[in-house]
């Protein structure tokens, strides 16, 4: 008898602990449990990762470029910003005085060189204004989570275009946030293409301390 009771009770443990674990690996722990409402707000978030051909969040707060570089600023002003920046670097000639900007080819466009933070970064103009920003930092200094979390304390909750796009718009000024670590300010009224320049290596490494005043200046 006792033989039995043994069998039904390892029979009884067998089929119960196998669910306990099961439920264990989907119910959240009580302590992380989150309201309705908030659960809700985050399905909508990232609903919003995959959803196609959204618009971007339209925001009160102006947008006026990276850090000191302002869109709308003539050529001269923006490589004065540039050289002024301790984070950024142009191509030699521009670092040593050398270029004459009148007699330059390429006097639409302008490109940083690589270094620690920077990937690449594109200045491109029209009659010699400033219309558009493209930053593009080394993912492994500044990455995407880092980037659109500085940007929606700033400029508010961003909309996503797609699964790797998240887009603001003031007016006619759009900031465009893409994966791995691309952030772009635009003047949608000037809006062009242009094609990609090679980026020479690094010549100096801003110190880490730059990180952050890189992210206070988006």
């Amino acid at each position: 008898m006792k033989k039995y009771i043994f069998i039904l009770m390892f029979l009884f443990g067998y089929y119960l602990f196998p669910q306990y674990a099961t439920n264990d690996a989907y119910v959240p722990n009580n302590n992380n449990t989150q309201t309705e409402d908030n659960n809700q707000n985050n399905n909508e978030y990232i609903t919003n990762d995959a959803i196609m051909g959204r618009k971007p969040a339209v925001i009160n707060t102006p947008i006026t470029g990276f850090k000191n570089i302002t869109l709308g600023a003539t050529r001269e002003d923006t490589i004065n910003a540039i050289l002024s920046d301790n984070t950024m670097t142009l191509p030699k000639q521009y670092m040593t005085g050398t270029v004459d900007l009148n007699a330059e080819e390429s006097a639409t466009f302008l490109a940083l060189e690589e270094n620690k933070f920077y990937k690449s970064g594109y200045f491109i103009f029209k009659n010699d204004v400033l219309y558009s920003i493209t930053i593009n930092f080394q993912p492994n200094q500044v990455d995407f989570l880092e980037l659109l979390s500085a940007l929606n304390a700033k400029y508010t909750k961003g909309s996503f275009l797609n699964a790797n796009t998240v887009a603001w718009q003031n007016g006619n000024i759009r900031i465009i946030l893409e994966r791995p670590s691309i952030i772009k300010y635009i003047d949608m009224n000037n809006v062009t293409t242009t094609s990609q320049t090679r980026i020479k290596e690094k010549e100096e490494v801003p110190p880490q301390k730059t990180r952050k005043s890189i992210l206070e200046g988006l």
